[in-house]
């Protein structure tokens, strides 16, 4: 394990904050409990073991949908902004809403993520997103390396070995934790490395329902 670094498409991320479309953890849904319950154990386990890593704040969880690359978020215009939260609406009302299972916990090259299952509604989810920004803003904006999904739970701020941090995840029992996604979130992401702390903060800008969706229900 070595520490993490933040990636603006295929690049290194500079200091300025960079659009993203994220699902989210909705810690007020009482189904989410359990994997509230299994991040946090992991989580204190590991630290209590003495683990170079930061922990991701509950509210900071996430899963990286897509990325808008090429251009920081101040670049990224109010109507242009507009067009693509108008346009996610449109397509995203034909994806159903998901229920993924979250585990196990895997001690990653660069900290620790969970696995998520099934793929072939993230996959999907993550395709008609793409096809819509690369219709708003153009092909420079989908250069974020998309790969099999996972949500993180602590990053990691130096070197370690991954293998005695697998065998600690390892005991924490139950394994996994479903985790349900109504809608997806342009957010405003920043990321600030020190050093002995990486964090993934953002502010709002749009929830777009799936499925059609009354997120108000």
């Amino acid at each position: 394990m070595k520490p993490f670094a933040f990636q603006h498409g295929t690049k290194a991320w500079k200091a300025e904050s960079v659009l993203h479309v994220y699902a989210l953890v909705d810690l007020a849904d009482p189904r989410h409990e359990p994997l509230i319950a299994l991040i946090t154990e992991a989580n204190r386990s590991l630290i209590d073991a003495g683990f170079p890593l930061c922990p991701v704040e509950l509210r900071w969880l996430h899963i990286t949908v897509d990325q808008i690359s090429g251009r920081p978020a101040a670049a990224v215009p109010p109507a242009e902004r507009r067009a693509l939260v108008e346009a996610l609406m449109q397509a995203l009302a034909t994806v159903p809403l998901l229920e993924v299972m979250v585990g196990s916990l895997l001690s990653y090259h660069s900290g620790v993520i969970a696995d998520l299952c099934p793929d072939e509604g993230l996959v999907h989810l993550h395709d008609v997103t793409r096809r819509t920004i690369r219709a708003v803003c153009g092909e420079g904006a989908v250069q974020y390396p998309w790969g099999v999904q996972h949500l993180t739970s602590a990053y990691a701020y130096g070197h370690a070995d991954s293998d005695a941090a697998q065998r600690q995840l390892r005991r924490v029992r139950p394994s996994h934790a479903p985790l349900y996604i109504s809608a997806v979130h342009l957010v405003d992401v920043t990321a600030t490395t020190t050093e002995r702390s990486k964090t993934i903060t953002w502010t709002e800008v749009a929830t777009i329902p799936l499925g059609g969706h009354d997120l108000a229900v």
